[in-house]
């Protein structure tokens, strides 16, 4: 059998959080919504998926992968709009194998797909699997809990099991099925099906990655920092590399997603909190779905962004500044500054005599490496050493002070004025920003002076897909010379 999973809903409702991502993307239980998809099929025993895909497919392709991955051979396909069950198999009548099942990604049912692929039957025929209950999920008598909505007519689920021929000439049959079943359509629905899921619910669909809940401990993922002072009343469930601090309250029905930080005195409670997301002091969300500085409130229902980074915004990964890379920094620097001592120790004498301090300062924006690095209201304006008139590498020589006191790294990408960051905001800009800033940076070793912006950005992103200490010592090198040539 192959599995055709669709990502056609509409994600006008999710925007601005679902910008670069379709709603099938979006987390139940901290994973996409399609890799719980994938994870029923394979386990189901059907290796042949193919997903399709009309928004932002570059980001579906990327998080799929290599199929060695998920144990199935997956292909993607790319579609300018969302088209019906006829046409979609029309469109795919080449590709697969009879019998074929047809899966919207952007459903929760708690049905596995062994047993509807073990009771439908083809030969000619389309198998609608239709619902007739759905769930909702709200405060029951001063808690929370999760209720069965029985529906007057049954449901079409969007799932379909079909027969690779004329799609037009079979015959529809229905399959009726009585589980719980949601249809994320907007963001209330995205949390109902978080809160079911913690809950307990969908076991089927989840099956075994979800055993064990509802649980009467926190849940905790790999590599997160819980202080002890911190509150945790289950059930409640905390992704990987999180950190909650002093005083924070996580109440039950709680997600956090990986790599989020909670701040001190923070409350969170029945809210889903996404990846990449830092809640700030004193900080209170109820009811929620939070994405970085956006917040949907489900009483309210509308999108609110925060502009206080204080309050709400998206943390970055922390960008890997290991101990080996700190040794080289700091050892080239001490040498380089050793080396030129007789140049900049004249030349800061020289300028006590005309009444000056001893070095120049320029103003940069200082990145934060836990908030989102492009952004620059996560920065903020530092003074960084200096030379002026000196030509273009003494009068940079200064800064490696900056470098041995850890506020530069010696190979990095340009430091940024406050009124630079506007420039690099496109997507394919910002990834120059996933390394620190540096004394010395690959448009020094690569770019002359009649380089465009364009393809300053190009040889800094290069850099940051390829970066290593041999890299930056190259770097380094060539950036020297350079600065010694144009001096």
């Amino acid at each position: 059998m192959h599995a055709v999973i669709t990502l056609f809903k509409d994600s006008e409702s999710f925007q601005p959080m679902a910008r670069l991502q379709p709603i099938g993307m979006l987390p139940v239980l901290n994973r996409p919504v399609l890799e719980w998809h994938i994870i029923n099929c394979v386990s189901s025993g059907i290796k042949q998926i193919h997903i399709v895909a009309v928004e932002n497919p570059i980001a579906v392709g990327e998080f799929v992968g290599p199929d060695t991955r998920w144990g199935a051979s997956i292909e993607m396909l790319v579609y300018k709009d969302p088209c019906g069950l006829k046409e979609l198999l029309t469109r795919v009548r080449g590709l697969v194998q009879a019998p074929l099942l047809v899966i919207p990604a952007e459903i929760i049912i708690n049905l596995k797909y062994t047993n509807l692929i073990s009771s439908s039957y083809y030969a000619g025929k389309i198998t609608r699997v239709l619902v007739d209950g759905s769930v909702e999920f709200g405060r029951r008598d001063n808690s929370w809990d999760c209720s069965r909505r029985s529906l007057e007519t049954p449901v079409e689920s969007g799932i379909f099991i079909a027969d690779s021929g004329d799609s037009y000439a079979m015959e529809e049959v229905d399959y009726l099925w009585d589980r719980n079943f949601i249809s994320i359509e907007t963001p209330k629905d995205l949390w109902a099906a978080n809160m079911t899921a913690l809950g307990g619910g969908f076991n089927d669909f989840l099956h075994s990655y979800n055993r064990g809940l509802p649980s009467d401990e926190p849940l905790v993922g790999h590599h997160t920092y819980v202080d002890s002072a911190a509150i945790l009343t289950p059930p409640c469930l905390i992704g990987d590399h999180c950190r909650i601090n002093a005083g924070a309250t996580i109440s039950e029905f709680s997600i956090i997603g990986d790599r989020v930080i909670i701040d001190q005195s923070a409350t969170v409670s029945s809210s889903l909190i996404c990846e990449n997301t830092y809640v700030g002091t004193d900080t209170s969300i109820e009811r929620c779905v939070v994405s970085g500085n956006l917040m949907i409130n489900l009483d309210i229902g509308s999108w609110t962004s925060v502009d206080d980074p204080l309050l709400l915004s998206r943390v970055k990964r922390k960008i890997v500044y290991g101990l080996s890379e700190k040794l080289f920094d700091k050892f080239f620097a001490l040498v380089l500054l050793l080396t030129t001592s007789p140049i900049w120790i004249i030349r800061g004498l020289m300028r006590i005599t005309r009444n000056k301090p001893f070095f120049a300062r320029r103003k940069f924006m200082s990145r934060d490496i836990y908030f989102d690095p492009s952004s620059k209201d996560a920065s903020r304006c530092a003074n960084f050493l200096w030379f002026d008139n000196t030509g273009p590498f003494f009068e940079r020589v200064p800064g490696l002070l900056d470098v041995l006191f850890g506020k530069l790294r010696l190979v990095g990408v340009r430091q940024l004025r406050e009124d630079e960051f506007e420039r690099y905001q496109d997507d394919w800009a910002k990834q120059r920003f996933e390394v620190l800033d540096g004394l010395f940076t690959p448009v020094d070793a690569e770019c002359s002076g009649n380089f465009s912006e364009e393809e300053k950005i190009i040889a800094e992103n290069y850099y940051t897909a390829t970066r290593n200490l041999k890299e930056d010592f190259k770097i380094l090198t060539k950036s020297i010379k350079n600065l010694l040539i144009t001096n």
